[in-house]
């Protein structure tokens, strides 16, 4: 998406030319560019970042996640994982907090594979196969919103939890952009914007550090 103007409804400019619509629904997220510049101001890109080893024994396997449940911790740089159907293990998580670039994921790669062996020590001569990363969108008030910003339809800012959310937020929004009444708190209320922020996170490293802080200290 390039751009959106409303000279009578909407109109969408996209690479591929112009789309006209009676309503404009923002769901980019983390991916929320200078398109939409008042959602923007209010969701901050960040990092997630996630590995995965080459296949395990299956005593092994076994021996990490008996019951194959999908596991997350409460720190703030935190981590999750899970094994997958060829018993590799998915081990991933913030890392650091910055935008998810090459070289940010070759940072986290390290990070991340330190942070597995520190929680699975026999995993310590296992190979990591792939890493790979993208943006999660964090709002000033860490929770989720949707609703309508100056005539435009949102939602995001899932805060690393948008898996489920996201899929209900998409309903919700949809409903209410069909003219359903939809009563939900998410929706009413303001999703705040952020201080001295119009897409550049300059403000990131400081996050970063404070939250590493608290992680330690806690």
């Amino acid at each position: 998406m390039r751009g959106i103007a409303r000279p009578a409804g909407w109109r969408v400019s996209t690479s591929r030319g112009q789309i006209d619509a009676a309503n404009v629904l923002v769901a980019t997220n983390g991916y929320t560019d200078r398109a939409a510049p008042a959602v923007q101001r209010r969701f901050v890109p960040i990092g997630s970042f996630i590995i995965a080893t080459e296949p395990l024994e299956p005593d092994v396997a076994t021996g990490l996640l008996p019951t194959r449940r999908v596991v997350f911790d409460s720190k703030h740089f935190l981590y999750y994982f899970r094994l997958t159907e060829d018993r590799r293990l998915l081990f991933g998580g913030r890392a650091e907090f910055r935008r998810a670039s090459d070289a940010s994921i070759g940072r986290a790669a390290d990070i991340l594979r330190r942070g597995m062996v520190a929680v699975f020590p026999m995993l310590s001569g296992v190979r990591v196969d792939y890493a790979w990363g993208g943006h999660v969108a964090f709002t000033r008030d860490l929770m989720p919103h949707g609703g309508a910003i100056e005539g435009v339809f949102y939602a995001g800012g899932y805060c690393g939890h948008g898996v489920a959310i996201a899929t209900e937020f998409g309903d919700l929004v949809a409903r209410r952009m069909c003219g359903e009444r939809v009563d939900n708190p998410l929706l009413e209320v303001e999703c705040p914007t952020i201080p001295l922020y119009r897409g550049t996170p300059w403000f990131l490293p400081l996050a970063g550090a404070y939250y590493k802080v608290l992680d330690w200290i806690s």
